[in-house]
């Protein structure tokens, strides 16, 4: 059988100073060890001898390692040679601001309570989040979408109790977004323009609207594509107009939020 060159690719962004992004196929094998961070992992190929809270798994596809900080742990492939994997590490108290997001009720980090997910639903939106981080997609969609997830997870375990916020601000900052949507306007910018924490603007915005400020201006800036293209703007010129780094950010966008391409949309119109 012929093998595969071996690779370890990491990604970091200075501007998403709380995550870094392993993949790698080495098939190397550690000891146990902790580390500070909050970590989540996926095997793409091969299988492996996961150890975590004084337990043996059998680590495969579909399945997704959750580990705390400082839980003293370990994963081995079984075969260097047919072993590739993801391996997420998140900033401890950035995934505390996350889950303030989710009740206000939280005081401390929260542990996650299962060591293992099986779920091959979940298992394909990971993978899908660490192909969206390592692709040239703009920070704000890999922040927005790193969110998401991480709601979602923590979401599942953290009781959860809709919040009624009533502040002006949220108005503000909806006709800030609606001015200025062909910007890419990032969460920190947000934040530095309305005076407020980063983290309480995510909560601002799921109390009133259950998403993200970011999945709201791409809501603005889809919705305007739509009537661009009715008239029969390009989709180049269209992309531009509305704000879009590149014509395939504006693809996967409209995809994920029309259910169809902006190609076959525009095509009903002309």
């Amino acid at each position: 059988m012929e093998k595969t060159d071996k690779f370890t690719n990491i990604f970091i962004d200075k501007k998403l100073p709380f995550l870094e992004l392993r993949h790698s196929n080495t098939g190397n094998h550690y000891k146990e060890h902790i580390h500070d961070s909050f970590s989540i992992g996926i095997n793409i190929k091969g299988e492996s001898i996961y150890k975590n809270r004084n337990k043996k798994y059998n680590f495969r596809k579909n399945l997704v390692a959750v580990i705390n900080p400082d839980e003293i742990h370990s994963c081995n492939a079984l075969s260097k040679d047919n072993h590739e994997f993801y391996m997420l590490y998140l900033d401890k108290t950035w995934c505390y601001e996350i889950q303030k997001t989710i009740s206000n009720q939280i005081t401390s980090f929260q542990d996650y309570p299962n060591p293992l997910i099986s779920s091959e639903v979940f298992y394909k939106e990971f993978q899908k989040l660490c192909e969206l981080l390592f692709s040239k997609a703009t920070v704000q969609e890999k922040e927005n979408e790193l969110i998401e997830f991480c709601s979602k997870l923590f979401e599942e375990n953290i009781p959860y109790q809709k919040e009624n916020i009533n502040d002006e601000n949220f108005e503000k900052i909806c006709k800030y977004l609606k001015k200025h949507f062909k910007e890419n306007i990032s969460l920190e910018e947000l934040a530095t323009k309305f005076n407020l924490n980063p983290f309480y603007i995510i909560r601002l915005f799921k109390a009133n609207i259950n998403m993200t400020p970011h999945k709201y201006l791409v809501n603005i800036k889809i919705n305007y594509s739509k009537e661009l293209l009715k008239k029969g703007e390009t989709l180049v010129d269209t992309a531009l107009e509305c704000g879009f780094a590149d014509q395939s950010h504006f693809h996967r966008n409209f995809l994920n939020i029309v259910a169809t391409t902006p190609n076959q949309y525009r095509k009903n119109f002309i």
